[in-house]
Parts: structure tokens; C-alpha cells; sequence
């Protein structure tokens, strides 16, 4: 079986896409959290020792962007005199229990792999939540949910949104995406073809063709908008995620000065032709 194509560029950027603490409190919380896990686990003491050692000097290296790592297991190999093979190994098992995520990543300068970053997750992302959150924390979560529920009965009641079932099945509109935006994968994986295919679709809605520029800038906008919704904890499905994109990026095309300048004279252009009914120019419009 050939090895999935890496697609996310190693870059600052990236790094801060990742986050997944806002405080430095926050993920010292959650790491103490996870060594109780760790150490209730039924496995071989000396792998609860290298999970725990690894797991801390994750921690120790991932304040810079909270919650993420970017140092190679090499360099973690050495720092806590183990062999390659035992870090590459714990971190697969972390990773199974939810504690940690691996993303493989490319450097922007000749597109090749290099070092993994290692990212934290934050308790919200784990199906077994309700069993090691604090009673404070559930009271939080709660919060959390009825935020969710009203923010997507807010969703739902958009009228503006030209999307019908059929439209939110179709296939991708574009074939790759956008070198600047292959960051955004790390958050969206393959949904980010998709969602940046609602952009497209809400340009083609709004009547005007902007260049591929201010597409991307407005696919940022959005992007930035969903990954926030995300760390914040809504749980959005695919359709949601879709109709997210396409309303920010509509929007986007409404308020920016240069796409709003392209509809007016689109509207001008065709009242200046009405009576033209036989009219080449008017054909199709």
C-alpha cells in the first residue's frame, strides 16, 4: 500500500494552527490528568515509566505554541536516553489513547518530510471525557453544549444560503488546494478540498469571478473562522462545517469593497441591457 502524500508545511503558521491550550495552566491540568491514565493503564511498568517521561518532556517543549511539539524523536531519544524505537513506539500507543497526535509535515524549502509535530489534545477531543474531567469541569462542558446547540439553531435559520441537498453532495469544485491553505488540513484533513470548494461555490452564487487571491484570502477568513468554532469545542458535521464556509465566505464577497465594486457593475450592466432581448450580449444572462 503506498504511503499517503504529506501535505502540511512545517512553518510557524502551521504551529500556531495546532494550538490546543490557551493557557500554559490549562495544559499542565490536562498532562496531570493523562499520567493518572497513564498510570492506571494495565501495562508493563517500564512502559508507564517511558509513557510518563515522554508524555512530560512533550509538555516541557510545547510552550512556545501551546500544546504542540516539533522536535524530532531523535532528539527526544537522546534527551531521555531511550532508543528511537521505543519513543516512535510510546507515541503510537499515546496516540491510540487519544493523549497525543501525530502530523507528519514537509519542509517549505524542498518539500520534503521532516520531524513530526506531536500535539496535546485538549479533554474535550476524548470520547471518555466524562470519566477523568473534574466536577467543575463537566459544569463547564455543559456551558459548552447549550453554546453549540444555539449556535447551530442560529445556523439552520440562514435564509441567505443558496445550498440545496444535492448541492452539499456534489463533488469537489476545485482540484487541489491552494499551497497557502494546506495548513488548514491538519485541522480539516480531506474536508479541506470540500470546504474550499464552498468558497468557490459562494463566488459563483454571488454572479462575479474574483481572482484566485481574494479567493484565498477569503477562504483564510473562513478557515480561521472554523478552526476557532473547533477549539472552542463545537462539534460541527460535515454539512454544518460546509455551510459555515459558504455563509463567512458570502458574506466576505458582500463586504469587501473590490467583489462588491464587480456585483454593481454586474447589476448595472444587466439593467442597462434589458431591452436588448435579441441581443448576443444578453443571451445567458
Amino acid at each position: 500500500m503506498a504511503k499517503a502524500k504529506i501535505e502540511i508545511i512545517a512553518s510557524e503558521e502551521t504551529y500556531t494552527n495546532l494550538v490546543t491550550f490557551n493557557k500554559v495552566e490549562e495544559l499542565n491540568k490536562v498532562v496531570r490528568m493523562y499520567k493518572d491514565q497513564i498510570n492506571e493503564a494495565n501495562v508493563r511498568v517500564q512502559k508507564k515509566r517511558s509513557a510518563l517521561a515522554i508524555l512530560e518532556w512533550l509538555k516541557r517543549h510545547s510552550c512556545l505554541y501551546l500544546g504542540v511539539s516539533w522536535k524530532g524523536k531523535r532528539k527526544i531519544a537522546k534527551d531521555l536516553n531511550m532508543s528511537d524505537k521505543t519513543v516512535t513506539r510510546i507515541c503510537l500507543w499515546l496516540e491510540g489513547l487519544g493523549i497525543i497526535k501525530q502530523h507528519e509535515m514537509k519542509r517549505a524549502s524542498d518539500m520534503r518530510q521532516t520531524s513530526n509535530a506531536i500535539v496535546i489534545q485538549p479533554l474535550e477531543n476524548k470520547e471518555n471525557e466524562t470519566d477523568i474531567l473534574l466536577e467543575s469541569d463537566k459544569q463547564t462542558s455543559k456551558v459548552s453544549d447549550q453554546k453549540n446547540k444555539t449556535f447551530l439553531k442560529q445556523l439552520h435559520n440562514i435564509k441567505h444560503l443558496n445550498m440545496s441537498r444535492e448541492t452539499s453532495k456534489r463533488k469537489p469544485y476545485i482540484k487541489m488546494v491552494p499551497k497557502r491553505l494546506q495548513q488548514y488540513q491538519a485541522f480539516f484533513g480531506n474536508q479541506t478540498k470540500s470546504l474550499y470548494g464552498r468558497i468557490w461555490l459562494a463566488m459563483k452564487n454571488f454572479g462575479v469571478s474574483v481572482d484566485r487571491t481574494i479567493m484565498q484570502d477569503i477562504a483564510h477568513i473562513a478557515f480561521d473562522k472554523l478552526v476557532d468554532y473547533i477549539k472552542q469545542g463545537r462539534n460541527l458535521s460535515t454539512e454544518e462545517m460546509h455551510k459555515v464556509a459558504y455563509t463567512i465566505a458570502y458574506n466576505q464577497l458582500l463586504e469587501r469593497d473590490d467583489t462588491k465594486a464587480m456585483a454593481n457593475f454586474v447589476d448595472s450592466f444587466i439593467e442597462r441591457t434589458k431591452h436588448l432581448k435579441n441581443h448576443p450580449l444578453h443571451s445567458g444572462i
